[in-house]
């Protein structure tokens, strides 16, 4: 079918190449979209691997850190435990020390134990200034700026006032 021209094989060719350019160019997106893909998961298993090291050292924190607490936790209570136990001697020591001090009589009392009674009897001098007191400058700056209020009874201002009143009516 061909009129001499060639217009047919034109045709023929042209189309032959218009489908040689498109499956040049799908098998051109086919690549870039595989490239893509591969890109993408690529970096989703970097992001994966990055979150469970992140995980890991969360982890590894908590506990390190949840061992710390336990023992720090143990150590209180053991120092709790000692703290008692010597608040506890103190107090047997003093009850000791008191039926011992009212068992003995004070006619044995030697000069020395004397002195020392003494000494503990003196008050001791402070070398530290007492603090100013601020809470009775308060108060009395209280007191100074309060005002009773007005007594109300016989006066002399209120007899002059009745007097004039009764004056001014008998006129």
């Amino acid at each position: 079918m061909s009129n001499g021209n060639g217009v047919t094989a034109r045709i023929s060719a042209a189309a032959d190449t218009v489908a040689d350019r498109a499956s040049a160019f799908s098998t051109t997106v086919a690549k870039n979209a595989d490239a893509a893909v591969d890109k993408v998961r690529k970096a989703a298993t970097g992001v994966k691997q990055a979150a469970s090291g992140a995980k890991k050292a969360a982890k590894k924190a908590v506990g390190t850190t949840k061992t710390r607490l336990q023992k720090a936790s143990a150590d209180a209570r053991k120092e709790a435990a000692a703290l008692q136990r010597l608040r506890a001697k103190k107090a047997g020591a003093k009850k000791a020390g008191a039926k011992k001090t009212t068992a003995r009589s004070p006619a044995k009392k030697s000069a020395a134990t004397k002195k020392a009674t003494a000494k503990k009897a003196m008050p001791a001098k402070s070398t530290a200034k007492a603090p100013a007191r601020k809470a009775t400058a308060k108060k009395a700056a209280g007191t100074t700026a309060r005002k009773s209020p007005a007594k109300k009874g016989v006066g002399k201002k209120t007899l002059v006032k009745k007097n004039a009143a009764k004056k001014g009516s008998t006129r």
